[in-house]
């Protein structure tokens, strides 16, 4: 390929949806995309706790290619419940002349909550990953996220054979930055398996919580959940955080066991600060 031809490859994808209350129920009162991101289903759910929407989005291309652009706009209005996730892996492909990069922008106004649990992020060999997530919180408003990511396709001998994972996360409470963070990977300069990085240990999975909800013992309690369900072979932390939030890391190497125990934390999240019962859509083995 010549310099520069890659670039006209490039896709560039927007997904903005907006959801608002309407008649009592949480809706999408506004939705947009272009191609290859789209909204594949929405899910009215009536639980004890209240109505609840659920939003299925997905990528109907192979995955993220070299030098791609995604773009997810939220907008969650007063009072509303909304739960999202999409339908598969986001698959990072090689990436030889420019990064992968995904932006991911939330603001929930007063009294709603947001619930983004995704699938597992893949990285295959020479992947470059950047994302950068912004969340923007009002009174009383409630986010949860859960995050996974799978280093490498490992029966292909993909073990952090990726170029660079780099992803930020940003958290505002009325304007206020109550939370950021940045990690930063790169197999090839990073002593990734010394001991206090990765270890012996593939995968990671994180649930970050934020709200001015949140007491002191929601730490507690999901660290009673880690202990009590945690399987041989995977190792927790469970940590407020300086201000409104609190966070669970995990870190394994079977990705579906961090992900079964992400559920179980997600689930006692909604029984402290919703007083909900779990939420499936699809059910778990």
């Amino acid at each position: 390929m010549r310099p520069g031809e890659h670039a006209k490859l490039q896709v560039r994808s927007r997904l903005k949806a907006r959801a608002e209350l309407v008649r009592g129920k949480p809706a999408l009162a506004e939705s947009y995309h272009e191609a290859p991101l789209k909204i594949a289903k929405t899910f009215p759910l009536h639980e004890e706790a209240g109505p609840q929407l659920a939003v299925v989005h997905m990528d109907v291309s192979p995955g993220l290619m070299d030098g791609d652009r995604y773009a997810y706009d939220w907008r969650i209005g007063e009072g509303v419940r909304l739960y999202a996730t999409n339908q598969a892996y986001t698959r990072v492909h090689p990436c030889p002349y420019d990064a992968a990069k995904v932006e991911q922008r939330f603001v929930l106004e007063r009294d709603a909550v947001l619930e983004w649990l995704p699938e597992p992020v893949m990285l295959y060999r020479d992947a470059h990953y950047e994302c950068v997530t912004e969340v923007d919180l009002s009174p009383g408003s409630i986010c949860v996220i859960g995050e996974a990511l799978a280093p490498g396709r490992i029966s292909r001998g993909e073990r952090f054979a990726f170029r660079c994972s780099d992803t930020k996360l940003a958290v505002r409470h009325n304007g206020e930055l109550i939370h950021y963070q940045r990690q930063r990977l790169l197999p090839d300069k990073m002593s990734l398996a010394a001991p206090g990085s990765f270890g012996s240990y593939t995968h990671l999975a994180s649930l970050y919580v934020f709200s001015d909800k949140i007491g002191p013992e929601l730490a507690d309690r999901l660290a009673g959940v880690m202990e009590e369900s945690c399987p041989e072979g995977v190792v927790w932390s469970v940590a407020r955080t300086a201000k409104l939030g609190v966070v669970a890391m995990l870190a394994g190497n079977r990705g579906w066991q961090l992900q079964r125990l992400l559920t179980l934390a997600w689930d006692e999240t909604r029984r402290q600060l919703l007083s909900a019962p779990p939420l499936r859509l699809i059910g778990h083995a």
